[in-house]
């Protein structure tokens, strides 16, 4: 918009008649409203926009700026149908066209977006910012090796056009080209050096690609970014989430989350105080807000939870941004509520009422720094207690978020200086589980292309998880373990081509290097099995991956670090009984897993343990689970009841 913002006000009026009175007055309160405008007074301004257009209806730029007005104000409706009314009026206007393309992408209709954007008369010359929205409604579509040709037309007409260098990278790390990717965010670095979302997402995509060269330089290239920063800097929205992979280090991962949150500084919130005081006899109101309430790693934890919470003292209300996949699990998500609401087309503060009306006393945020978060909406402060959990290992560094939903293991509370939120602890682990999940083996390592004598060490964790000294770690197991072979969920040619000459490097054959490919999670599930043990990742472990392992009965060696990313495998193994499988350094790590390569009886008793525990262990024990939480929420509601502020909840080892 700050290009269309600065074409609002012409040079010169042009064709404007002043021979009327109606043109002198509409002409005065367009002016009016300019002025408004200019001083932030948007409700003034929209007034005399509005005014304007009804004394001068056929004039498209009072439509132009009425639009812009009632967009500023939050009525999206109004302004669509005043840049329309522009629109009509001036069709070859691209300011217009421009400004009613971004109120459709802001309410998720890309395909409209994209019409009216192909709709602009062919004589009019396209710029670089028409060829980026193009391919920004391309990408959110699905379609971005369309949107890239539009990018990179954008890039000739502007070759230092930051936006679509950005566009570019994230289109290329969809269609998994991260060292690609990681080289357009390089670029924009040397563009802008103190851009630190654009030196985040250098580091990142370079990790998804294993170019661990290019992983050191680019840290380094983080570090001097961090330098360059003020508290006077101001930055793009950034993704803490890029560190997880890349470092053990909790106060910098919470130094980082607190940069984010000053984007939302603007927003002045309702004071938790000021709420209505609830009725203690009533259900305890539930809100959860996500975009991943269909066939997602959430709702695979979550819905048998939901639907196991005691509704005598809960009453659940789910908060979708995202979309309807048709699935099995988001129909038993769905069901899993007591009220269902679809809040794509919403935006952050209009989410925020809707949440408020509702009444929620507990609101559970559960994307924290991932994709298409709505931390934004918590911002507002919908909820008197604003609790994170789940989605995201590691502090928001949002003061509106008041706890964040750990365990004794993955949050200890010596650990709560990394956190701004006060850690409230679940008596055993903090991850829920689906008991539901499938049982039987029915593949085989032939189907799978795996040598059937083997020892089958695997790792499902994405390839950015997949560090130089993780995978040093790893060539030293296969040196002492000689009919091993290593089993990586890595889909990419040239992924797995570089984790080939790597393994060369250090000595390793590459043959003895097998990869899998992406599948549907059930065919996945049904693989995992096969596997004779699993590495875990460090400093970023396996979340969901791990739970699905060992409730394959696949014992998962894992490194303890001291991050929440990093403690999660050991709270699982906790969880399930084998804490003897949880190491503190890379030593521990190696000889932990060569034992278990060798010793075929020990491999074989933990096999079974594993299968056992699917009955009898606490990680998979959903009914104790959503005891455990329900008991932790009515300890967080019974302090606001008393008048009391958030503060650390410890675990408690049976509910009172």
């Amino acid at each position: 918009m700050a290009r269309a913002s600065r074409n609002l006000i012409p040079h010169s009026r042009g064709g404007v008649s002043a021979s009327t009175s109606n043109a002198k007055r509409a002409h005065q309160l367009w002016s009016d409203g300019l002025a408004y405008k200019k001083a932030g007074k948007w409700l003034k301004a929209c007034a005399s926009f509005k005014e304007a257009v009804k004394l001068e209806p056929h004039d498209a730029l009072y439509w132009l700026n009425l639009a812009h007005a009632l967009n500023k104000l939050g009525q999206r409706a109004e302004a669509m149908d005043a840049a329309r009314t522009s629109l009509k009026l001036d069709p070859a206007n691209l300011v217009t066209n421009h400004l009613l393309v971004q109120l459709y992408r802001d309410q998720k209709d890309p395909a409209e977006a994209l019409a009216v954007l192909n709709a602009l008369p062919p004589d009019v010359t396209r710029d670089e910012r028409h060829h980026v929205l193009t391919g920004a409604c391309l990408a959110e579509m699905g379609k971005h090796q369309e949107a890239i040709s539009h990018f990179l037309n954008a890039l000739q007409i502007k070759h230092d056009d930051k936006e679509a260098y950005s566009q570019l990278g994230f289109s290329l790390m969809k269609l998994r080209q991260h060292a690609q990717a990681a080289e357009c965010f390089r670029t924009l670095a040397v563009l802008d050096p103190t851009a630190l979302d654009v030196a985040m997402y250098a580091v990142h995509y370079s990790a998804w690609a294993c170019d661990w060269d290019m992983v050191d330089h680019d840290k380094g290239r983080l570090a001097d970014t961090m330098d360059l920063l003020t508290e006077a800097s101001v930055t793009e929205p950034i993704s803490p989430f890029c560190l997880l992979s890349i470092s053990d280090d909790p106060e910098l991962q919470k130094w980082m989350a607190m940069w984010d949150m000053r984007r939302y500084r603007h927003i002045h919130p309702q004071d938790p105080g000021h709420y209505p005081k609830r009725d203690t006899q009533a259900r305890i109101k539930v809100g959860m807000v996500s975009c991943d309430f269909h066939h997602h790693a959430t709702s695979m934890l979550l819905v048998e939870v939901l639907e196991r919470l005691d509704r005598q003292k809960f009453e659940v209300f789910l908060y979708s941004h995202g979309p309807d996949d048709g699935s099995a699990l988001r129909r038993r998500v769905v069901a899993s509520a007591d009220h269902f609401v679809e809040c794509a087309k919403m935006l952050p503060r209009e989410q925020a009422d809707r949440i408020r009306a509702d009444g929620i006393d507990v609101l559970f945020e559960l994307k924290g720094f991932t994709q298409d978060t709505r931390l934004a909406t918590f911002a507002f402060r919908p909820a008197p207690i604003q609790v994170a959990w789940l989605g995201y290992p590691g502090t928001c560094g949002a003061p509106f978020i008041d706890y964040i939903i750990g365990d004794p293991m993955v949050t200890p509370l010596s650990s709560q200086s990394a956190y701004t939120e006060h850690i409230a602890q679940m008596p055993i682990c903090y991850q829920p589980n689906d008991s539901s999940r499938h049982r039987e083996v029915t593949r085989t390592r032939h189907e799978c292309g795996l040598p059937p004598d083997a020892i089958v060490m695997a790792c499902f964790n994405q390839s950015y998880k997949i560090t130089r000294e993780l995978f040093d770690s790893w060539c030293r197991i296969l040196q002492r373990v000689p009919a091993g072979v290593l089993w990586l969920l890595v889909p990419d040619d040239a992924v797995r081509q570089r984790l080939r000459l790597e393994a060369a490097r250090r000595g390793i054959s590459p043959d003895r290097l097998y990869f899998a490919d992406f599948e549907q999670i059930d065919r996945h599930r049904q693989r995992i099995a096969l596997a004779d043990l699993a590495l875990d990742t460090f400093p970023c472990g396996g979340h969901t991956t791990t739970s699905d392992t060992l409730w394959s009965g696949v014992p998962v060696v894992s490194l303890m670090g001291q991050t929440f990313a990093s403690r999660v495998a050991g709270s699982l193994l906790s969880a399930v009984g084998l804490p003897e499988l949880i190491c503190q350094n890379f030593t521990e790590y190696e000889n932990k897993a060569v034992a278990l390569a060798q010793e075929t009886e020990l491999r074989a008793a933990m096999r079974q343990a594993l299968l056992d525990a699917r009955d009898s262990a606490p990680l998979f024990d959903s009914s104790r689970f959503a005891s455990d939480l329900g008991h932790l929420m009515q300890r967080m509601v019974e302090r606001v009841d008393q008048g009391l502020p958030p503060a650390s909840l410890p675990a408690e080892k049976e509910p009172v």
